[in-house]
């Protein structure tokens, strides 16, 4: 088999399970008199957030506490199926927090199709609130890939937008995450951001070995470069000709 050809299989054997699991699970999950549609685990937990969490405002948005905050180890993907207003500042803020009284948070931005706008924040006692990443257009999000935020004890922070990584191995010094907020307005009289679809959450957590989905962001990297490689080696050695 040629080489390109051996790259797509890896990232199809990479990805095709994730997106098979998040498809499937989303069918079956529709309730609509639930707060929260949740499939919960021994290493993983799941929710659904219909399209109105973006159309909360900050003083008063949906929180999703875990019952167990995940510890060190943990892989959040985040599924975008949001249907946004034609504005440039129709947005979605997810916050990621540890358990109280701590101050750390993890905070990202995504904004609608019109600005495809993308930021990454944290906040820590010691530092403050600090923006990690700012871009719009096609250095902001895709809906390619799922939105992954990972954090290893050993690793930090790990975050990319759907394309590629835009944080890489950042120490916060540990982050245990006890819940996920999730609001779009500024103020309760801002316009509407979201008018259908939902967001997907599912977070991978525990021991690394018992769940090979921990290694995705790595494999991220091995797939996409892999192919680039593949591709390259494999122009070079087809010959030119012409009928």
């Amino acid at each position: 088999m040629k080489p390109y050809l051996l790259s797509v299989l890896l990232i199809i054997i990479i990805f095709a399970p994730l997106f098979s699991s998040g498809q499937n699970q989303q069918q079956q999950l529709n309730p609509p008199q639930s707060k929260y549609q949740v499939i919960k685990t021994k290493n993983s937990e799941q929710f659904v957030l219909p399209y109105t969490a973006s159309n909360d405002d900050r003083k008063h948005p949906i929180t999703y506490t875990y019952d167990e905050p995940k510890g060190l180890n943990w892989i959040l993907t985040i599924q975008n199926n949001l249907s946004y207003a034609i504005r440039q500042d129709a947005k979605t803020i997810v916050k990621l927090q540890e358990p109280m009284p701590s101050e750390k948070f993890i905070e990202i931005a995504i904004f609608g199709d019109v600005s495809k706008k993308f930021w990454v924040a944290v906040n820590t006692k010691e530092s403050g609130y600090m923006k990690l990443y700012d871009e719009s257009g096609s250095n902001g999000w895709s809906r390619e890939q799922p939105i992954i935020i990972a954090h290893g004890n050993n690793q930090g922070l790990t975050i990319t937008n759907g394309k590629r990584i835009v944080v890489d191995k950042l120490s916060l010094d540990g982050f245990t995450l006890g819940s996920i907020v999730v609001y779009g307005k500024d103020n309760s009289d801002s316009p509407l951001n979201a008018y259908r679809g939902n967001l997907l959450f599912n977070v991978i957590y525990g021991n690394p070995a018992e769940s090979p989905l921990y290694y995705l962001p790595v494999g991220m990297i091995i797939g996409v470069g892999g192919l680039v490689i593949g591709l390259v080696i494999f122009k070079k050695r087809k010959p030119l000709y012409s009928e």
